[in-house]
């Protein structure tokens, strides 16, 4: 019979297992692949990036798509404009940046994570910012 402990130990290793291999076939996206998703390229899925956590939005292309209300969101991280409601340029150019944010605007983020983003859109993988990775990311991780 297994002790408490023992079980416990079994579960960890059994959800670190399953979670490292679900990482491993995430995508990984540089601010230039990102680029290529901003709804411009009909063919293309129309990506957007929250808090570094990549959506797949085409099928709000209404919204998203080229001309669309909110294409300035897409291919690039906006989490900046997304917490402060925001289309201004200099709240886009903030990107991923969240560090001057307000708790209230930090609140209305993961809020509109919660009850847009992650209830409409699938999770298409990870956004890095800064530097740009090899085409095989996950041998050198």
């Amino acid at each position: 019979m297994l002790s408490s402990v023992g079980l416990f130990a079994i579960c960890c290793t059994v959800i670190l297992t399953v979670t490292s291999a679900a990482e491993k076939d995430e995508q990984i996206f540089t601010e230039s692949d990102l680029a290529e998703h901003d709804g411009s390229d009909a063919s293309k899925p129309i990506y957007l990036s929250i808090k570094g956590v990549v959506y797949d939005v085409s099928t709000g292309r209404d919204f998203y798509g080229k001309d669309a209300s909110y294409n300035a969101l897409v291919g690039r991280d906006s989490s900046a404009a997304i917490a402060k409601m925001s289309l201004e340029a200099e709240d886009l150019a903030l990107k991923h940046d969240i560090s001057a944010l307000t708790p209230d605007e930090l609140t209305a983020l993961d809020s509109i994570i919660e009850q847009t983003y992650k209830a409409k859109y699938p999770v298409v993988g990870r956004a890095i910012f800064g530097k740009e990775v090899s085409p095989d990311i996950h041998s050198e991780l």
